[in-house]
């Protein structure tokens, strides 16, 4: 679910041409076992070719593909009914009363302009209209979750080779956990960086097919920029923590896997691969 509503996604005008496309992807150790990371994209249109003969060997290899949750339509139906409860206003209130005169003002003109329903919206938590506003404007330039790099690879696995580091309902909870404050902060930060998305996913999708992931890094931390301290924690910090324990958990029991997971956690200061080196695990860039 975290692969619809991370950050606003729009129109991409590709410039790495297919025969160049080599997304970032590490080999981290411990001596005697090793573990793959491959930072995805989890929406894309239907034209980058962005499949290397490296990864799909690795993939072949290991023991487990590791994602970040389930995203089968099983897993997904499950949580309709929390998606509702926590997305959609539960005391009476529209969102309008919430977020005031001009910020109401600001995303019914946004509404008008990429043809979403602004009587859905009022019925909803600020947080979650930040995200349908998202995934409206992706919907229209062709991206899809089905062309992702995770549903593409998930297709071709078994059952008994997946393996995901957080259920779908953790994932929500990730966005509908913040305040008041901070979920208003995401719809006003969203609704200020919703036309320019289209530069800034052509830039970012670029960068990932270069295999530039701080290049990308930079990009995201920029569009997130107006979330909020509290938000970009829950997203991105707390979660790379929190897959750094599981995977020092795998190098232990010398499980090798590769980890599929948004491209933006393999960059920066807090990376996953950074995270894994401070505790004295060995890292190799090996595509």
């Amino acid at each position: 679910m975290m692969r619809q509503f991370i950050a606003p996604l729009a129109a991409l005008i590709l410039s790495t041409g297919a025969a160049q496309a080599a997304p970032a992807m590490w080999k981290v150790s411990d001596g005697d076992s090793a573990i793959w990371l491959f930072g995805s994209v989890h929406l894309l249109p239907d034209w980058p070719e962005w499949r290397t003969g490296h990864l799909d060997k690795v993939m072949s290899k290991v023991d487990l593909v590791y994602f970040e949750t389930d995203i089968s339509l099983e897993a997904q139906l499950s949580i309709t009914n929390l998606s509702y409860e926590l997305g959609f206003s539960r005391d009476g209130r529209l969102l309008s009363e919430k977020i005031g005169p001009e910020l109401t003002a600001q995303l019914r003109e946004k509404a008008e302009e990429y043809g979403l329903p602004m009587p859905m919206l009022l019925t909803m938590e600020p947080w979650m209209a930040a995200t349908t506003l998202s995934v409206g404007v992706v919907a229209t330039q062709g991206y899809a979750p089905e062309l992702g790099v995770e549903t593409l690879l998930s297709q071709e696995l078994p059952a008994e080779r997946k393996g995901f580091l957080e259920t779908p309902e953790q994932q929500l909870g990730f966005l509908a956990g913040g305040d008041m404050d901070e979920q208003i902060a995401m719809l006003r930060a969203t609704l200020d960086t919703l036309d320019d998305a289209s530069s800034d996913i052509s830039a970012m999708v670029d960068a990932w097919l270069g295999g530039e992931p701080e290049l990308l890094g930079t990009i995201f931390d920029a569009q997130m920029g107006g979330y909020g301290g509290g938000m970009v924690e829950r997203l991105i910090d707390q979660r790379n923590h929190n897959w750094v324990e599981q995977i020092e958990a795998m190098l232990a029991r010398n499980e090798t896997a590769l980890l599929v997971v948004g491209a933006a956690h393999l960059a920066g200061d807090v990376s996953v691969v950074k995270l894994l080196e401070e505790r004295g695990f060995t890292s190799e860039r090996v595509q």
